[in-house]
């Protein structure tokens, strides 16, 4: 019953996001990003095995959330009252900044992560995030919050992967993951939605697959990735590595690809530094979560050792994070 009510919250938290798709009025966008976040509560508090210290997790986001939310809405009260663009703008880009943990608001991603289950991790890192971004403003009526919007992606992009080196627990890793591609995904806004889609897409897809197996193997820290994941999923988690590390032809080197090409053809030379410095810390900290990873002793036998289901997840994986970067290329 309890897993019915998560699946039942979640759908309903789905549809709210989806809604926002097709929202003309910055307002209804407002009300569909609440009534998304409010059918979240129930799904990341509920837990199969119950935690004594889930409530923090969810009572820190829930907060931060609403507060995020107050800014946008008391910034379309604003334009509507006094039609004070620049103060309206203003507090709108906070809030959704807020809401996205974006750099410099990104402090109660971690700390909400850490207490999370590894379906709220997706779900409040990946899939909720990308409806957010795909209906945010890029506030091109005031320059000064559109350059502020703008450095507050690049500064994410490149502080993610400098606070995933220094990570202890695997949640937070995933939290500073999420940073460092939330950046990737507002950059991404300002060349087209096309490419907040299709990089969506494949990142929601790839950290699916990356949280269930590290669900699988109950892993807590990252110096104990490599006994605690299990041996038949090791095949999958270095595919998966070695894109999120933008090694070629991998999936995620040619999204990334994608967006410093588009900023070549702009001039853009603050975002192509920003994705390069991004991608080399990204794969010196993917690089020592290899290392770490295949240098212990495994939890279960090795590839092709699991259940069907399992060797299925695991093929899957590989093929998803492989072949499909040379299928993505070619759609651009």
């Amino acid at each position: 019953m309890q897993m019915l009510s998560m699946i039942v919250f979640l759908v309903m938290s789905l549809m709210a996001s989806i809604a926002m798709l097709f929202m003309s009025s910055i307002f209804w966008v407002w009300v569909m990003t609440d009534v998304g976040t409010l059918f979240l509560i129930p799904f990341l508090s509920a837990e199969t095995r119950p935690k004594k210290s889930w409530f923090t997790g969810v009572a820190t986001y829930f907060v931060i959330q609403f507060f995020g939310s107050v800014m946008i809405l008391g910034g379309i009260i604003l334009d509507w009252a006094i039609e004070a663009a620049d103060w309206s703008s203003a507090m709108m880009c906070f809030g959704f900044a807020l809401k996205l943990g974006m750099v410099p608001l990104h402090f109660w991603v971690s700390r909400s992560f850490v207490y999370f289950h590894y379906g709220g991790i997706f779900i409040v890192g990946a899939g909720q995030k990308v409806f957010v971004v795909a209906c945010v403003p890029l506030f091109s009526d005031v320059p000064l919050c559109a350059y502020a919007y703008y450095f507050m992606a690049v500064g994410s992009m490149i502080y993610g992967p400098i606070a995933m080196f220094n990570a202890i627990a695997v949640k937070s890793f995933l939290a500073y993951s999420s940073v460092t591609h939330t950046g990737f995904l507002v950059i991404g806004s300002f060349f087209g939605l096309h490419i907040v889609y299709a990089y969506s897409f494949i990142y929601c897809v790839s950290m699916a697959f990356l949280v269930f197996m590290l669900w699988s193997g109950d892993c807590k820290f990252m110096k104990n990735l490599g006994s605690e994941l299990p041996g038949y999923y090791k095949t999958g988690f270095v595919c998966i590595a070695m894109s999120f590390s933008g090694f070629p032809p991998f999936l995620d080197f040619c999204t990334k690809f994608v967006i410093l090409q588009l900023s070549m053809e702009q001039d853009s030379t603050i975002t192509m530094v920003a994705i390069l410095t991004s991608s080399l810390i990204n794969l010196i900290v993917w690089v020592w979560v290899l290392f770490i990873a295949t240098s212990s002793e495994v939890k279960e036998p090795g590839f092709l050792s699991g259940t069907t289901g399992q060797n299925v997840l695991n093929m899957s994986c590989i093929i998803w994070n492989l072949f499909m970067g040379a299928g993505f290329s070619m759609l651009y």
